[in-house]
């Protein structure tokens, strides 16, 4: 249960972002989220800052204002992607959770619908995917398989290094537009069946960011089953920090340690 403004209510659908320092781009996407939610389900959003120094916690506050929908916690301490959508799990009473960035954007509820009417007819997936778009509606490739040391060092050298090992790593083979099952699903936009979420405890919070997305569809595949599902789409602003700065280079680097440790170190 869920209280939105006076009244106590069943929520069909929560969502969760994390945020750090995102205020040029948290209004449009509480804004989205708002605008193709309302009237279609009985929602909630919770916004988790991570200690947001540039106005971003105002902003959400703002709209919240106005939004009963829109709740914000304010976490004191950084801990990372997982640990902070982890931290509302004890309050989701939701049918499903959706994980999002604060640079995703979905077109219409319609999006949502399709995905919606898969998840009620197939009881068995716990997690899906859809399709990823870049703004200019091309397509992210990130259907991918479980990653192995060697996929995971070549995408660090160059996009053109073993470029048939790299395609054969995120599946172009499958055409992007099947529905299958996914071994790695982007932490970008994640669908999940709530009580499925709860069960595995959401995100090993060993990780601080990248790689846990990984971690968790292995967890949800354990007890589950994760899928791929291109009849859906969403568009993700992609800023890949991973590869531009020393500092994100090691916490990924960090990561695959924990990743390969947990799950087993597969060199290829």
């Amino acid at each position: 249960m869920a209280v939105i403004g006076s009244k106590v209510v069943n929520v069909d659908v929560s969502l969760s972002v994390v945020t750090f320092n995102n205020s040029g781009i948290i209004k449009k996407l509480l804004n989205n989220i708002i605008d193709v939610f309302s009237n279609k389900v009985l929602f909630r959003v919770y916004v988790i800052d991570n200690g947001s120094t540039d106005g971003t916690v105002n902003i959400c506050k703002k709209i919240s204002m106005v939004n009963p929908e829109v709740q914000i916690i304010e976490s004191v301490q950084n801990k990372g992607f997982g640990s902070g959508h982890n931290s509302i799990l004890p309050l989701l009473d939701s049918k499903y959770h959706i994980i999002l960035n604060p640079d995703i954007s979905i077109e219409s509820f319609t999006e949502i619908q399709k995905i919606l009417d898969f998840m009620n007819l197939h009881e068995e997936v716990g997690l899906l995917s859809p399709l990823i778009l870049n703004e200019d509606g091309s397509i992210q490739r990130l259907y991918k398989l479980q990653p192995t040391v060697l996929d995971l060092a070549i995408r660090f050298i160059s996009p053109n290094f073993l470029k048939k090992r790299q395609k054969k790593f995120v599946r172009l083979d499958t055409g992007y537009d099947k529905i299958g099952p996914i071994d790695y699903a982007s932490g970008c936009f994640m669908f999940f069946r709530t009580n499925i979420l709860k069960k595995i405890s959401g995100f090993d919070e060993k990780y601080f960011m990248y790689m846990e997305d990984a971690d968790i569809t292995r967890k949800v595949n354990d007890i589950s089953r994760a899928v791929f599902f291109p009849c859906a789409k969403v568009t993700h602003t992609w800023m890949r920090e991973s590869h531009k700065k020393i500092k994100y280079v090691l916490i990924t680097l960090k990561s695959m340690w924990i990743y390969f440790n947990k799950w087993g170190w597969k060199f290829y």
